[in-house]
């Protein structure tokens, strides 16, 4: 069971994707960091960098945008083409190498053609890319590099055959076209019909490329909603959710014109209850914010960031189970492995992954576990490697984002431990007033000193440590009172002038 629920405020959208009533996937956009992924440009070479082979490319915002040499359509060797994550690539690391070089082919203030296929993030600016896709219901046109290519979803031999004969008689010359899995069943018509309408589509964009002077946004994609609707919503989805009147009317005109046996499963959400409040939605977002992740079993996960890596834990907490310690420690890790997987795509986890799994004795549970990960991993979309199972019960696995982390979206580094999820101890903070007490008075003359501090560290600087304080006050002759602040930081302490309560930051 799949259902779609759309929540639209205004100042954000926040589209769910539910299977068997739990939340899987999680698309947020808001008004104040749209995505532009998608938007085509006429921009302007701003700098060719032979080194790392790639190009900055003004497209009329604040950042520049990277093109990298493998992502420039008519580049030697670049022919043999297939879609990555909804991303044209040469399909092997030879016919990569053998392109050229991007000086050769870009000079500076030349105007070229692009597409963002990622946001910035941080200090880096969108990433561009040369080959241009118009991705429709059922196909994704490329009119800059000739290319034939079907899903690999589809799996049946006999759909993939008619498809690619199809795909065959409708292409333009000198162009690509890649069928989506929605494609599946679908006549020549109806394909046809996405066709003409994604080849209108460019000719418009062609139009206004050559009529612009500068840069320019040539054509921008559909918004979140309607893009989600396209990419996502299709036969398998049992309903479509949404809880604003105008966004239900796009979404039916939008299904009336590409796939109208569809637009009976959308629904408009009326009751007062907020949507995602009743569907328990809100609920599974907070929980997916939390370090640790529990198991019905009793056993839980623990889901920690590094510079280098993600590391995920699994632990039996409470599960004893009823049988012998191994089928305990199988039976953990499989449900475990069926919560990752659903952790993995609903956090939108990337990079370097390693899972260490509760350690098995038997080589055939070791190679139950992997099985049951790869079926749990299989309605992942991002591209997934995977090693096996090592004797010590870690598997190791890459995954590529597909939007930006949840955690990073939905959240901010702590500005006091900085993100290691540590702060120093009262004690610390304790012995550290009193050593900043001594550097003090060797500085200055000050005779009456006022120390401020987090309540707690002021109560222990005026019970069980009150005699190293009077030790100090008297080895220098000099006064300290104390003062608690409530709303001070555990690690916060400010030292003040008595006479003026100044507070005192260098030497006298």
């Amino acid at each position: 069971m799949k259902t779609l629920a759309i929540n639209v405020n205004p100042l954000e959208n926040r589209i769910a994707l539910l299977e068997n009533r739990r939340l899987a996937e999680l698309i947020i956009e808001r008004e104040e960091d749209r995505s532009i992924v998608g938007n085509i440009y006429r921009g302007r070479v701003d700098a060719v960098i032979p080194g790392i082979q790639a190009a900055f490319v003004d497209i009329g915002l604040e950042k520049n945008g990277f093109l990298y040499v493998s992502d420039i359509a008519g580049a030697e060797g670049t022919g043999d083409i297939v879609l990555e994550d909804g991303v044209p690539r040469a399909k092997s690391r030879k016919t990569r190498a053998r392109q050229q070089a991007i000086e050769t082919m870009f000079k500076k203030n030349q105007f070229v053609m692009v597409q963002v296929v990622k946001d910035r993030m941080g200090a880096k600016g969108p990433r561009l890319t040369n080959f241009i896709t118009f991705p429709g219901r059922y196909l994704v046109l490329l009119p800059t590099v000739s290319t034939l290519g079907v899903s690999r979803k589809i799996e049946s031999d006999k759909e993939r055959d008619r498809l690619r004969k199809t795909l065959r008689e409708l292409r333009p010359k000198g162009m690509g076209i890649i069928s989506r899995t929605a494609c599946e069943g679908r006549s020549r018509e109806e394909l046809k019909a996405d066709l003409d309408f994604l080849l209108r589509a460019w000719n418009k964009v062609k139009e206004s490329y050559e009529r612009a002077k500068g840069t320019a946004l040539l054509r921008e994609d559909l918004g979140p909603i309607l893009r989600t609707v396209r990419d996502l919503f299709s036969a398998d989805f049992d309903r479509l959710v949404i809880d604003s009147e105008s966004e239900n009317n796009k979404v039916k005109e939008f299904l009336e014109q590409f796939s109208p046996h569809l637009v009976k499963r959308v629904r408009l959400y009326r009751e007062k209850r907020p949507m995602f409040d009743k569907m328990g939605i809100e609920e599974e977002i907070e929980k997916a914010l939390r370090r640790k992740v529990y198991l019905k079993s009793g056993g839980y996960i623990a889901i920690d960031h590094t510079e280098a890596l993600i590391a995920i834990d699994v632990n039996t907490g409470k599960f004893t189970g009823k049988k012998q310690l191994e089928d305990t420690v199988l039976q953990t890790n499989l449900e475990a492995a069926d919560e990752i997987a659903r952790q993995l795509r609903l956090r939108d986890m990337g990079g370097i992954i390693v899972l260490d799994f509760i350690d098995m004795e038997y080589s055939q549970n070791r190679r139950a576990l992997i099985k049951h990960f790869r079926e749990a991993l299989k309605n992942d979309r991002a591209r997934i490697t995977l090693s096996e199972v090592s004797e010590l019960g870690m598997i190791e696995m890459t995954r590529k984002r597909v939007r930006h982390n949840l955690v990073k979206a939905l959240s901010q580094p702590c500005p006091y431990c900085e993100g290691s999820g540590m702060v120093r101890s009262v004690t610390t903070v304790t012995f550290d007033c009193l050593r900043r007490l001594q550097s003090l008075f060797c500085a200055t003359k000050e005779k009456h000193i006022i120390l401020q501090a987090h309540p707690d560290v002021a109560r222990r600087l005026r019970g069980e440590d009150r005699e190293l304080l009077d030790v100090i006050a008297e080895r220098f002759s000099r006064e300290i009172s104390i003062e608690s602040v409530s709303d001070f930081h555990i690690h916060e302490v400010r030292l003040l002038r008595a006479r003026t309560r100044e507070e005192i930051t260098g030497e006298d």
